[in-house]
């Protein structure tokens, strides 16, 4: 009889994480959103937090299983990572969506939790701590996003059977510990449907994606909308703009459920994701230049196919990369960092290029660069 044991950091709430690196040095003064670009000029090495997420189950493990990890690494100029070390994991286990930072706060989301800590010179000088919701969903099939330092945003939703078009807000309480009550805005979706992407820009919010119906063989959508954030925060009228196609597939409507996406290098991302809600993956990557008085999309364009079809992975632009962590492989996960070159043109490299490999294969990934 043989038997084994099976486990990584962050798995167990025992495990002491590793220290920062100790000569990471001081953090740069420009410190992006998850979905931000980056400051033009001469780039600084930059560390990443990723937060993980899921692991592929073991023999005797009906299924992937959540974890609770951070792992820290480094990204030069030239986009080289330096060694994967271990940091403070997040006080609970979930497939995260979004990561943050706002101040000298870390902000770490999925679909029905935030949590919060704070981050100061790069060092957790505390612990995780929740930001409950004080109000439940008001719709269904409604998912919230961080998208600026005020609070969630969610558009889209369904009530008594019918799709919705329209948009939330809920402040963010960072004193008092707390996300405030949902509120209906005055900003609405063109198109009505659920699960919707949200992704912010610079001033714009991209609303991306989704469905219009509640069947488990429900297909994605193409619709891409574009809103505006105005100078006291509000956030104006969604308008239509360039529906996502694969113009590899001779500009076919490119459905899509739960995308990837990032924002930098003047482009929006949309890299992968399910293209039904049964879960059949995409290997699709599509990139679209955005004007930066409007906010409306260029003509989507085709990037190299991913590896393998994949979701849940982490992505974000540093420089003149792209960058995209782990994800979901159907019923494995995938340890990979992969890269594509964006030109001083505009134009991308003919493939990715994998970088590097996470400490253990990951899905259910955030990622912030500061």
């Amino acid at each position: 009889m043989a038997c084994g044991l099976v486990f990584s950091p962050g798995d167990y709430g025992e495990v002491a994480p590793s220290a920062p690196d100790a000569d990471a040095g001081p953090a740069p003064d420009a410190a992006p959103e998850g979905d931000a670009d980056l400051p033009d000029g001469d780039l600084v090495s930059a560390r990443v937090l990723l937060f993980a997420g899921r692991r592929a189950a073991v023999p005797g493990e009906p299924d992937a299983v959540a974890v609770a990890e951070t792992m820290r690494t480094t990204l030069s100029p030239s986009g080289e990572l330096g060694p994967w070390t271990f940091d403070v994991s997040p006080s609970s286990a979930a497939v995260w969506t979004r990561a943050a930072m706002v101040g000298e706060t870390l902000l770490l989301q999925s679909s029905s939790t935030v949590l919060q800590a704070p981050l100061a010179n790069g060092r957790f000088d505390a612990g995780w701590s929740p930001l409950p919701y004080r109000s439940s969903a008001p719709e269904g099939f409604f998912r919230g996003w961080i998208v600026s330092d005020a609070g969630m945003t969610a558009a889209g939703g369904q009530v008594e059977g019918a799709f919705t078009t329209n948009v939330y807000v809920a402040p963010f309480d960072l004193r008092d510990g707390g996300i405030e009550p949902w509120e209906e805005s005055s900003s609405k979706l063109v198109k009505a449907r659920g699960d919707v992407t949200l992704i912010r820009a610079g001033s714009f919010l991209y609303a991306v994606g989704g469905r219009d119906n509640g069947a488990s063989t429900a297909s994605g959508r193409d619709e891409v909308e574009v809103a505006r954030f105005e100078a006291d925060g509000g956030l104006g009228a969604f308008e239509e703009t360039t529906r996502l196609a694969d113009p590899a597939a001779d500009a076919a409507a490119f459905r899509v459920l739960f995308p990837v996406t990032a924002a930098g290098a003047g482009h929006l991302f949309v890299i992968g994701g399910q293209t039904n809600a049964s879960g059949a993956l995409s290997d699709v990557a599509l990139a679209a230049k955005i004007d930066v008085a409007t906010g409306k999309l260029g003509a989507w364009v085709a990037l190299p196919r991913l590896p393998a079809p994949m979701s849940a992975a982490a992505a974000l632009v540093f420089g003149d990369r792209v960058l995209v962590f782990g994800g979901r492989l159907g019923e494995a996960q995938s340890d990979g960092v992969l890269a594509l070159p964006i030109a001083p043109d505009g134009s991308f490299g003919a493939t990715w290029e994998k970088i590097g490999t996470l400490p253990a294969p990951r899905s259910g990934l955030a990622a912030v660069v500061y």
